[in-house]
């Protein structure tokens, strides 16, 4: 019974979050409201509660769990067997891509709002902050794994090359956020841009 109560929870929340996101696109995350997540998730707005306090609380949630999905897939994707099918350069584009997938489940418009109230709130952004956190170490995980296959140079140092590749990334995340005009093609190829520049030092 415990199974298949957790498992009919886990299909309720997938409801939530798909609700969600889909108002977020279509309405925004500000004019999207707790009430308007319910009746899409065809729940009472007191079971909804029971889920999540807020809407930024459920927003977290969404994020955590697309970040769990992407860590475990590339976990899976990049395998010993894999990294050798593969360029250093181009594993750490798609590792990049499938990170800002995360973020990308909604609109350009809604990411905005979200980030604005995000980081008005110290206990939202100090959670954000641990996403954050998680995401690097997968990041730094996979340097890790290519310098052990001796695909980029083993003097360098690994944490401080994770730190410089998301920062940077973050940084084109912002444009991509503020910068009129700017869309997903050009954030991607902007990334794509920055690997490569810093991918001529850490060559082999």
């Amino acid at each position: 019974m415990t199974g298949l109560r957790e498992k009919k929870k886990s299909k309720r929340k997938d409801r939530i979050f798909s609700a969600a996101v889909d108002l977020f696109n279509e309405k925004g995350f500000s004019n999207t409201s707790i009430h308007d997540i319910a009746e899409n998730s065809n729940l009472a707005v007191g079971t909804l509660y029971n889920y999540f306090p807020s809407k930024n609380d459920l927003l977290l949630e969404i994020m955590q769990d697309e970040m769990e999905i992407n860590i475990t897939e590339s976990s899976a994707l990049f395998n010993d067997v894999n990294l050798q099918d593969k360029s250093a350069k181009d594993i750490i584009k798609l590792l990049a891509k499938k990170i800002f997938s995360i973020p990308l489940l909604v609109n350009k418009e809604s990411l905005k709002e979200i980030f604005i109230a995000t980081f008005s709130s110290n206990v939202y952004m100090k959670n954000v902050m641990i996403l954050d956190l998680e995401l690097m170490k997968a990041f730094q995980y996979l340097l890790e794994r290519l310098q052990k296959a001796n695909m980029i140079n083993r003097e360098m140092n690994i944490f401080s090359a994770t730190k410089i590749f998301y920062s940077n990334m973050m940084i084109q995340m912002m444009m991509y956020l503020f910068e009129p005009g700017m869309d997903k093609e050009k954030l991607f190829e902007n990334t794509d841009e920055m690997i490569d520049l810093a991918f001529q030092g850490m060559k082999p």
